[in-house]
């Protein structure tokens, strides 16, 4: 029989669970197997950023992935060309001949995964395509600006803040 003692202690253990997860899935590194790590590895080469969210390289793998099943061959490919050529950096890509081949390819969808924040290619007005979502926020191309403007669609201010003109327009 289920009494209320046990459903507040069920619902109790339900709510901490759910208020856990998001924090226990920051937990979960990308795994070797999965060719997580190695992915990881080379997006930090190619954005030339120094730490990465372990989570958005995961959802831009598996978005990679799901457009192209070959896609872990590819970036095994590509390590062993940057290692091949002793490429440590994203500044000896410039005009470098592995950027025009098959490794060149792959490293191009992997920067594109970082910097637009989703994989794949969009077609307008269509309701299905082969973009996965990565992530919105975090997408660099809106780091250079950010100090200066917010993210596309994000409000710049409370309801209705584009009714009145900008305060600059009369001084610009």
């Amino acid at each position: 029989m289920f009494s209320r003692r046990k459903f507040i202690i069920s619902g109790t253990a339900l709510a901490g669970f759910a208020v856990l997860n998001p924090a226990l899935a920051r937990l979960i590194m990308p795994n070797e197997g999965g060719g997580g790590a190695l992915f990881l590895k080379l997006s930090v080469l190619l954005t030339d950023k120094k730490q990465l969210n372990p989570i958005i390289a995961q959802r831009a793998l598996t978005g990679l992935l799901e457009e192209d099943a070959s896609f872990l061959s590819k970036i095994q490919f590509l390590s062993d060309a940057l290692k091949t050529a002793n490429i440590f950096s994203a500044d000896e890509l410039n005009n470098h001949p592995i950027m025009s081949g098959p490794a060149g390819d792959t490293a191009k969808k992997i920067i594109s995964a970082w910097y637009l924040g989703y994989t794949g290619t969009p077609v307008s007005l269509r309701a299905l395509d082969n973009t996965r979502f990565v992530s919105y926020t975090d997408a660099f191309a809106y780091v250079p600006t950010r100090d200066a403007t917010v993210i596309p669609a994000y409000s710049r201010g409370k309801t209705d803040y584009w009714m009145q003109p900008p305060s600059t327009v009369n001084s610009d």
